[in-house]
C-alpha cells in the first residue's frame, strides 16, 4: 500500500469512529426536549413504539411458531392494524396527560385552562396530519373529544404518574387485540404489565429530558 493510498483511507475509517461516538452518545446522553416540536417529535414516537411492541410481542408470544403463518394473514394483518392504531392515540393522549402534570407547576392557576388547550391542539395537531386509516374514515374528533374531556378532568385533581393512567392504554390494546377474546382471557394482567412497564420508562425518560418551564411558556404562548 502507497501512502497515498493510506492517506485516502485514514479519514473514512475516522469518520466511521466519530459517527459511531456521536450514535453512542445520542443514545446515552440524548438532547433536552425543549421545543414544543421536540415534545412532539418525542411523544409520537414513543405511543408509536408502545403500541406497536406490546401489540406483536403479545401477538408472537401468544401464538409461537404459528406467527409466521399468522403474520402472513390479510385478516389478521387489519385487525393488528387497528389495534395499533387505536392504541397509539391512546398512549398518546395518555402521555400528554402526564405532561400536562409535570408542566402545571411552572403555570399559574388562571394559566392552566390555556395550558390544556394547547394540550389538546397538540394532540390534534399529531392526529390530523395522519391519514386517517381504513377503520376510521369519519377522522379522528371522537378521540380528541374524548381526550380532551379526560385532560380536564386529569386538571382538577393531582398531576397524574404514569402508573395513574397506564391501565386505560393498556385496556385500550387488550380490547383491540386480534386474537379472540376466549384466547386472550387469562392475559389481561400480561398485557397491563407490558404497557406499565414501557409507559413508566418513558415517562422516566420524559422526566429527564423535558425543559418543563421553558415549554410551559412556549405552549401558553401558542394558545
Amino acid at each position: 500500500m502507497t501512502d497515498s493510498q493510506a492517506t485516502i483511507k485514514e479519514p473514512a475509517a475516522l469518520g466511521s469512529t466519530r459517527g459511531f461516538w456521536r450514535g453512542l452518545k445520542a443514545r446515552l446522553w440524548p438532547a433536552p426536549l425543549t421545543s414544543v416540536r421536540s415534545l412532539k417529535i418525542f411523544l409520537e414516537e414513543r405511543a408509536a413504539l408502545i403500541a406497536q411492541k406490546c401489540a406483536i410481542d403479545y401477538c408472537r408470544g401468544k401464538t409461537g411458531l404459528a406467527s409466521y403463518a399468522l403474520f402472513t394473514e390479510e385478516p389478521f394483518l387489519k385487525a393488528l392494524d387497528v389495534c395499533r392504531w387505536e392504541t397509539f392515540v391512546t398512549v398518546l393522549g395518555d402521555l400528554l396527560i402526564i405532561v400536562e402534570g409535570s408542566l402545571r407547576q411552572h403555570v399559574t392557576a388562571a394559566q392552566q385552562p390555556r395550558l390544556c388547550e394547547a394540550l389538546v391542539g397538540l394532540y390534534s395537531e399529531v392526529l390530523d396530519r395522519m391519514p386517517p386509516p381504513a377503520h376510521r374514515a369519519h377522522g379522528w374528533a371522537d378521540a380528541i373529544a374524548s381526550f380532551a374531556s379526560r385532560l380536564k378532568e386529569a386538571n382538577l385533581t393531582q398531576p397524574r404518574l404514569a402508573l395513574d393512567v397506564a391501565d386505560h392504554s393498556a385496556k385500550r390494546l387488550f380490547d383491540t387485540l386480534p386474537i379472540h377474546s376466549s384466547m386472550r382471557a387469562l392475559d389481561e394482567e400480561v398485557v397491563y404489565g407490558a404497557v406499565r412497564f414501557r409507559m413508566i420508562a418513558v415517562s422516566q425518560e420524559m422526566q429527564r429530558r423535558v425543559a418543563a418551564a421553558d415549554l410551559a411558556q412556549q405552549l401558553l404562548a401558542a394558545s
